[in-house]
């Protein structure tokens, strides 16, 4: 029975605390985008794939830890987060280059 709670209580902490750093870093971006009064601030997009790659690989070393040792409930709450942070890279990254790709191919002067 303790046991259970543990791995709840673990689930919960580690996946709050991951949570938070995210919010956090989002939020300090925000504000580096006011301060910028909603110009382009160098570096946001590098920023963001690190944080979004980091934030997808830990959580999924930290699944396979936790699996190992018998904490099922936060491995799979771990799973869960890098799988979501996973898919949000993978999407904002093929969105990019879908502009990319569409900016490359419009010819000069044509209408919108």
């Amino acid at each position: 029975m303790s046991g259970w709670v543990v791995d709840l209580v673990l689930a919960v902490v580690v996946t709050g605390l991951e949570a938070a750093a995210l919010a956090l870093f989002w939020f300090r971006e925000s504000v580096k985008a006011w301060a910028a009064q909603g110009c382009w601030v160098p570096g946001g997009t590098r920023r963001l794939v690190v944080v979004l790659g980091v934030g997808s690989a830990l959580p999924g070393q930290g699944a396979v830890g936790f699996f190992k040792v018998g904490l099922y409930a936060a491995a799979v709450s771990q799973a869960l987060v890098a799988m979501v942070l996973g898919s949000i890279l993978v999407l904002g990254r093929a969105t990019e280059v879908g502009r990319w790709f569409c900016r490359g191919r419009r010819k000069p002067g044509a209408e919108r």
